[in-house]
């Protein structure tokens, strides 16, 4: 089937490259191939190789030495072809011998009785007729089918109907896929060569109704699990702001005082509590404490995202407006929430940007963190006595 593509294009370039393509056919042969496009096409010169034509009418005449590809509206295949023929359109008619294999589709599809087949058929159509002897198997779906020659291996059947006209034989099995079973003569096959299977046509609009109803059911509970995870942030960040002015406003002095290298520190830190999860495992005791663990990872990865998207928020609304009143820094607080959570939804970048304003906030809370118990122990060795040096 590449090979009919890759010819039909061919055909079809020559057409459209053509400027009169209503009135006259384009051709071109290479390689022992010949190439045709246009509204009328007839190939009347035998081909060494391999025939490629589309049109609107599409006529072969002359024998091919290799395999056709033919498409259209009207299609015929009025002479040899010693490989294979691959047809497509409105009306498929072959009526020459075929030494290979016959692949088409079309509304018609026959197989003339002046025509016979050496390989195997494969045909598609709203009525397909078989009047050519096939030595091979033959595979169709059709709405109706009329089968009025002998068949030398198998044959699968998908569709409606099938008509036996004078002459129908099938040698190998005879496999129907229908709605309802379909009598088939002793004369064309013998019963323990039929096998029936009945063809369920798909419920498309029970299956549009119980696709809608799931996406529904999986749709609500992750908006309301959204809706209370944004609701959570809020209520904690509002209550920090609120209750604790302190410490969010050295946490926020800190945001905004080189904020890569917070970035850096952040990093640092979420490798290590992630690192704490297999470390506290490495022991049979310590696996005990790994649900704690994860649960203090989780705590920490909430409060590193409500510091990053809080500041950072904060940092960009401050350069427009005043945000000095705890009502104006919890205004910041939601719509940073919002932005934050749309961002998070594009495609492939959203998980980035989250992570980005986890590492920020935890790098922040770190610093902050890092400076408290530093000056601690700075006091602490300030105030503590001195130890005679020994000799003193």
């Amino acid at each position: 089937m590449k090979a009919v593509a890759v010819g039909l294009l061919a055909g079809a370039l020559l057409a459209l490259t053509s400027p009169v393509f209503a009135q006259t056919t384009a051709t071109m042969t290479l390689g022992g191939d010949q190439y045709a496009a246009g509204q009328q096409v007839n190939m009347s010169t035998p081909a060494t190789h391999d025939v490629f034509a589309a049109g609107y009418d599409v006529n072969l005449s002359a024998p091919v030495a290799k395999s056709a590809h033919l498409a259209g509206f009207n299609v015929n295949a009025n002479a040899a072809i010693t490989g294979d023929l691959y047809a497509g359109g409105f009306s498929v008619k072959v009526t020459a011998p075929i030494g290979g294999d016959i692949t088409a589709i079309g509304n018609n599809v026959t197989l003339d009785k002046l025509s016979s087949v050496v390989g195997n058929v494969r045909l598609g159509g709203e009525t397909v007729t078989v009047g050519a002897p096939v030595q091979g198997s033959a595979l169709i779906s059709a709405k109706t089918l009329t089968l009025a020659s002998t068949v030398a291996g198998d044959v699968s059947f998908f569709g409606e109907t099938i008509s036996f006209a004078e002459g129908a034989k099938v040698t190998g099995k005879f496999l129907i896929e229908a709605p309802k079973p379909i009598a088939v003569p002793a004369s064309v096959a013998a019963p323990e060569q039929i096998t029936y299977k009945e063809l369920v046509a798909p419920d498309y609009a029970n299956e549009t109704g119980r696709t809608a109803e799931t996406v529904v059911k999986q749709f609500w509970p992750q908006v309301w699990a959204t809706i209370s995870w944004f609701l959570l942030l809020f209520i904690v960040g509002a209550l920090l702001i609120a209750f604790a002015p302190a410490a969010v406003l050295r946490l926020k002095s800190a945001s905004e005082q080189r904020p890569f290298r917070k970035l850096g520190f952040g990093i640092l830190t979420f490798a290590m509590v992630l690192g704490l999860v297999p470390a506290v495992a490495l022991t049979v005791i310590g696996l005990l404490l790994v649900p704690f663990v994860l649960v203090l990872v989780a705590i920490l990865w909430t409060l590193g995202y409500l510091a990053g998207t809080y500041f950072l928020g904060a940092r960009l609304a401050g350069a427009f407006v005043a945000v000095d009143s705890n009502l104006a820094k919890v205004i910041v607080l939601a719509v940073a929430l919002l932005a934050a959570a749309l961002l998070g939804m594009v495609p492939f970048l959203g998980w980035l940007i989250t992570l980005a304003l986890v590492v920020f906030g935890l790098g922040v809370i770190s610093v902050v963190l890092m400076v408290r118990w530093t000056a601690r122990d700075a006091a602490g060795l300030a105030t503590a006595p001195v130890a005679p040096l020994p000799g003193a």
